[in-house]
């Protein structure tokens, strides 16, 4: 006689079956669905049916420590699957082990679905031969209900009913497989190629009470013994660990969905972890166009809240978060009410919604009133929060007084019923931000939240792993936002808790804002936007110790909209800093407008500026209180300063730095024209390609009388000698204001000195401050620099440091330096090959009439004998010297009681700088007893000298030695 094996046998019959699998899966059984619930969307298999699925973004083995970015790493997840699996038409050489990992409401449910009917149509997977989708909890819960329909049962049999087979596991998932199909499936040949190659897509564990982790399912332990026989009756966690560490079905390839985030660590290596991001703005965007394709107004509003308000806490991308604000929104544009503004008006409205009494054909429904209900809701919801559980027993639910709401609609719009791993029945919160959010409801009814002082109630929900708990409890202290619930809360109760959370925060924000913290800042402005208190809101951030200056580079779209809103709050701030801020898109900028506007100070240094953020920036400044913007190592480039250039003209900007923003001469002809009627006092150019043709435009705009620039910085603009004349003109054209230039490493050479010099020497040149470090001067420009320095001009400090000026070129300076009536104030020469005669004449000067007060001179090897010129000039009464740079001249101890005698006759040096020489333990007695015997010497610096660390604690007595 045949078997039923023998019957499977024969190829046309298992294709047979395969086929009305296939069948099955595309045309899934639609049950009536009731009363729809805001909480839980409808099965996957309608979800699917009503094409309102959408892609959905993943990333590979994202790291357990740092959340992947949807951005950087993101790829569709259709794809990802497809390739861990390795699902092309060739059959699957070895069994994989795929871990999805996703928040609740990230679509893995569906995406799984979805999976399986894709594979029915053969799309994708065709390496197997057959996909099996089973949803754990749901399989768990037809058993029980089947083995408590039959009789009484004894003891040890009652044990037993909660055991069940790989057999029957499959066989509830797909009542339409027949026994000896899912035997022929189940029965191991693995060396037989017509056997089939089975995937296996494991969901809804987390659904099941006391079920373990998924990391300890994938690993061996003693407290889940394996089994390896498909037809044996185990416990559903021994099952699941047996199937996951392939004791069961060792060819099976499995995916096992988890909202847990298994440390990949722990795992063994053959498991892949793929995680669900969810949707990207454009995925978004695409899954509303369905529910919203007659309003686009709505579309973009709601799009507009899921950046600024909720983009935060990542609730935007997932799509039963997007289901439910949708779904939120069509109703209240139905009845003509706003839309939410804050998370904690959207759970209100859906708290609202779910608790509104439904009617049918017969008439009103009988429901009890809702105040009981919701504070029985918010008695279970602490509960199920203890430990992160995440559920409840039925003596549980019934101990809350709900016991009359069983049957009601209400109740299970908020909990799903199910049974735990041994049978007993639980309620789990459809969504766990609900949860939180009766949680915090709790906190405003009496007897339902929790005890002790408001700040040990906050710190529980804290240790509960509350993520929006403090959040909904900040917006529902507001009366504002409990009116969506009233009537179900005590009035008089609730505005006491109310006035003792806003006093709680007041404090917490003064704690806060005092500290560094960007983190805790930010998590503090959240908590005020959530009030929507703008009272509240100033009176936290009028608070004297208030560090509103750190930086807050690097927000989140909805922490620019916190921010923004804060500040606006407090109508006034000091500096807005948003240093190194990367990727900083019209998203983030166009929140931040208001803020623009009112801050004196703005830092943007080291930042990633999308061109339509700069507009926004743009549109801050026109008109705005702006007087300083730090656009510092920005890449801007010329297009970007254009679209900058107009709101100059138009705004009360004092001060613009631009360094090193990747600018060239192309952008002069905007900038120019800015300069010739703006406000700006202050341009940094440092380190752009402005070049010769940039600086002639420039040039061109100092002339004007509109002009009011003031310091301008050249720095390594690749500016030559053949700009110096077109500069030379604007110096020298009656008003130009400027009087600080720095023209530091650019190749003026001697011609180009000469031409600047004619500027520089003429009556109504103003320049006070003039840098040429490193211009490529010799000695053969000096004769013209020196008639720079002319009696009676403008021009108070001169740094020629880094020019080979020679013996020749210094000492035609320092014949300058004697007259009288020479300006100079400061004068640095470092590495500018001085020899011993020019040192000597630096005496002459010193005893002279100058007016020096600051002189550097380091790096020029001269040694104690060049040094000894300076101590000498030290020691004379005429010498007004304040600050003496001689860092790396050849120093040694032998000059060192020398020094100490002329500084301490000179009396009025505040600082000496000796550093990078030949110092030694030897000279430190001297050193200190001379900075302790003048009290006018702020510093004295003895770095990197031979130096041993004997000494240091020496060197410590005195605060004002740096070695």
């Amino acid at each position: 006689m045949a078997t039923s094996q023998d019957f499977y046998d024969s190829t046309d019959n298992w294709l047979n079956a395969r086929s009305l699998h296939m069948q099955a899966l595309l045309t899934p059984p639609v049950t009536p669905e009731g009363r729809s619930s805001l909480l839980d969307p409808q099965s996957p298999p309608v979800v699917l049916l009503r094409n309102q699925h959408t892609s959905l973004t993943a990333a590979v083995n994202p790291n357990a420590e740092e959340p992947a970015d949807m951005d950087e790493s993101g790829q569709c997840l259709d794809d990802v699957i497809a390739t861990v699996l390795n699902s092309g038409d060739t059959p699957v050489a070895k069994r994989r082990v795929v871990v999805l990992k996703g928040r609740a409401g990230a679509g893995k449910s569906v995406s799984l679905e979805k999976l399986a009917q894709d594979w029915a149509r053969g799309q994708v997977l065709q390496g197997y031969d057959l996909v099996l989708r089973v949803c754990v909890s749901e399989c768990v819960a037809k058993w029980t209900r089947k083995v408590r329909e039959h009789s009484s049962v004894s003891e040890k049999e009652e044990t037993m009913q909660n055991f069940l087979s790989l057999e029957d596991l499959l066989i509830l998932a797909h009542p339409h497989l027949s026994s000896p199909t899912v035997s022929y499936v189940l029965k191991e040949r693995s060396s037989s190629p017509t056997h089939p190659r089975l995937l296996l897509l494991l969901d809804g564990l987390d659904q099941t009470p006391h079920l373990p982790e998924i990391s300890e399912l994938l690993l061996t332990l003693p407290e889940l013994p394996l089994c390896s026989d498909p037809l044996s009756p185990v416990p559903i966690s021994h099952l699941l660990s047996s199937l996951a560490q392939g004791a069961l079905l060792p060819t099976a390839s499995l995916v096992i969905t988890s909202r847990q985030v298994p440390d990949v660590y722990e795992m063994p290596r053959s498991v892949e972890c793929v995680e669900v991001l969810g949707f990207s703005s454009s995925q978004r965007a695409q899954f509303f166009q369905p529910f919203l394709s007659g309003d686009g107004t709505l579309a973009c509003k709601l799009a507009q809240l899921c950046d600024s308000v909720f983009s935060r806490y990542q609730l935007c991308s997932l799509p039963l978060f997007c289901w439910t604000l949708v779904t939120v929104g069509g109703t209240l544009q139905q009845f003509g009410a706003p839309l939410p503004e804050t998370l904690t008006q959207l759970w209100a409205h859906i708290t609202a919604l779910s608790l509104t009494p439904t009617t049918s054909p017969a008439g009103p429904a009988q429901v009890p009133p809702s105040r009981a209900l919701l504070r029985g809701l918010a008695q279970l919801a602490r509960v199920c929060s203890v430990d992160g559980r995440g559920f409840c027993s039925r003596e549980e639910l019934l101990s809350r007084n709900l016991e009359p709401f069983l049957s009601s609609p209400q109740l299970h719009s908020f909990l799903q019923e199910g049974v735990d791993i041994h049978g007993a029945q639980t309620f789990l919160f459809r969504c766990p931000t609900m949860q939180q959010f009766l949680v915090a409801v709790g906190f405003f009814m009496e007897d339902s939240g929790g005890s002790g002082s408001v700040e040990e109630q906050l710190r529980d929900l804290e240790e509960d792993m509350m993520e929006f708990g403090k959040l909904f409890v900040a917006g529902l202290s507001e009366a504002s936002q409990r009116a969506l619930l009233q009537g179900l809360l005590e009035t008089q109760y609730a505005e006491e808790q109310a006035a003792a959370f806003q006093r709680w925060l007041e404090k917490h924000a003064q704690e806060t804002l005092a500290g560094y913290s960007k983190e805790r800042h930010m998590q503090c402005f959240h908590l005020l936007k959530e009030t929507q208190n703008k009272t509240l809101v100033k009176q936290c951030m009028s608070s004297p110790g208030a560090r509103l200056g750190i930086s807050y580079g690097g927000l989140e779209r909805a922490d620019c909209a916190a921010l923004s809103y804060v500040l606006s709050c407090a109508g006034e701030i000091q500096q807005l800093n948003l240093y190194s801020s990367r990727n900083l898109t019209s998203g983030h900028t166009s929140q931040l407008i208001p803020v623009f506007r009112m801050a004196p100070t703005i830092i943007l240094s080291q930042s990633e500026l999308a061109p339509a953020s700069l507009t926004h920036l743009a549109e801050g400044l026109k008109g705005g209180a702006t007087t300083h913007l730090d656009l510092s190592y920005c890449a801007l480039g010329d297009e970007g300063l254009r679209v900058l250039c107009p709101a100059l003209t138009h705004s009360s900007l004092h001060t613009l730095r631009i360094p090193v923003c990747k600018l060239t001469a192309a952008c002069c002809k905007d900038l120019s024209a800015a300069l010739a009627v703006c406000a700006l006092h202050v341009l940094d150019l440092r380190g752009n390609k402005i070049a010769d043709e940039g600086l002639k435009l420039i040039s061109n705009a100092l002339k004007s009388q509109q002009c009011k620039l003031q310091e301008l910085s050249l720095h390594s603009c690749d500016v030559s000698s053949s700009a110096m004349h077109a500069l030379s003109e604007a110096l020298s054209c009656g008003h130009c204001a400027l009087v600080y230039l720095d023209l530091t490493r650019n190749d003026l050479s001697d011609p180009g000195m000469t031409a600047l010099s004619h500027g520089l020497s003429n009556p109504s040149c103003r320049i006070h401050t003039l840098k040429l470090v490193e211009c490529g001067l010799t000695g053969s420009c000096c004769a013209a620099l020196a008639s720079a320095l002319r009696s009676g001009g403008s021009l108070a400090e001169l740094d020629v440091s880094c020019n080979d000026l020679g013996q020749e070129g210094a000492l035609l300076l320092c014949e300058r330096l004697k007259a009288p009536q020479c300006p100079l104030v400061s004068l640095s020469m470092t590495q500018c090959e001085l020899t011993l005669p020019v040192f000597s004449a630096l005496e002459e000067v010193l005893r002279g009439r100058s007016k020096l007060q600051s002189l550097a001179l380091g790096l020029n090897k001269v040694g104690d004998r060049g040094a000894r010129h300076l101590w000498g000039a030290l020691k004379h009464t005429q010498c007004s010297l304040q600050d003496l740079d001689l860092e790396m001249i050849g120093l040694t101890d032998e000059c060192v009681v020398e020094l100490c005698e002329a500084v301490k006759a000179h009396g009025s040096l505040k600082t000496l700088i000796l550093k990078n020489n030949c110092l030694t333990d030897s000279s430190v007695p001297f050193l200190v007893q001379l900075v302790q015997n003048c009290p006018g010497m702020k510093e004295l610096n003895l770095q990197y000298n031979d130096l041993s660390e004997d000494v240091f604690e020496f060197m410590d007595s005195c605060s004002r030695i740096r070695y």
